[in-house]
């Protein structure tokens, strides 16, 4: 490796964005210090180069190759190309979440979604969600099943969605994929870089029975990978506002969101 392969790297990863400040703020690293490594007369410590490595979805060690090899890694190549000459199969919206494996994969693994509805009073529904890695993107499958308390009618939706992080926002879309007359979305905040196990923010759907738009709060609870979805299953469903059934925490940070 030639001593300033890192820096012509970063360089050629900072040329495909609006401004090196932009890059900065984001990262959360000092523009003076970001400066040092562009130029080559300083290195990132390893907690600053996970940083950068994240911001632009490229491993800290894909930083170390070659200037030649790194520009035809298929991570960096895609970034160099631009959406105007990428593929008919790959570009415009696609383009926001394919290169989200990497600086999703701390996210990968099972939730239990709660969020306020519009279809029952007082209620709260709970939904079971899982993240995984499927063909170079970050996917996203979830399960609604809930019992209206009135007639006993079942309401199931299972949605089949994608993931990408941008500008520290986690943007969830999905599909109905049984009913197939929805998209959902929703916008989660990650709040601090060791708080994984809530997440919180806005989902944006359709109710279960008058497929009417609504919008609430929502939380996910981190369950990571398990070796049984039984446990979670049980808590699947509609639940009234005072029922224990429902994650206290979660309730506490939908209520106190609700206006």
């Amino acid at each position: 490796m030639q001593a300033d392969d890192f820096a012509n790297n970063l360089r050629l990863l900072c040329s495909t964005e609006s401004s090196v400040s932009a890059i900065c703020r984001q990262i959360g690293v000092n523009r003076q210090q970001f400066s040092k490594y562009l130029s080559g007369a300083a290195r990132p410590s390893p907690a600053n180069m996970r940083k950068i490595g994240v911001h632009f979805g490229v491993r800290p060690a894909e930083f170390l190759l070659p200037t030649e090899e790194f520009e035809v890694h298929p991570l960096v190549a895609s970034k160099l190309a631009g959406p105007q000459v990428a593929a008919p199969n790959q570009g415009g919206f696609e383009t926001a979440f394919r290169g989200q494996t990497i600086p999703l994969r701390r996210y990968l693994g099972y939730y239990l979604s709660y969020f306020l509805t519009q279809s029952w009073e007082d209620s709260i529904v709970c939904a079971v969600v899982r993240l995984d890695e499927h063909n170079g993107m970050v996917r996203c499958r979830s399960m609604e099943r809930s019992v209206d308390p009135e007639d006993g009618s079942l309401y199931l939706s299972k949605y089949d969605g994608r993931v990408a992080l941008l500008g520290n926002r986690i943007f969830v879309m999905e599909y109905q994929a049984l009913a197939r007359d929805a998209l959902v979305e929703t916008v989660l905040n990650p709040v601090g870089r060791g708080q994984l196990q809530y997440l919180r923010g806005t989902t944006f759907g359709i109710t279960s029975r008058q497929r009417t738009p609504f919008m609430s709060p929502v939380v996910w609870r981190y369950f990571g990978d398990i070796s049984s979805l039984r446990d979670l299953m049980r808590q699947v469903g509609r639940h009234d506002l005072n029922s224990d059934r429902v994650d206290q925490r979660a309730k506490s940070i939908l209520l106190g969101a609700r206006p």
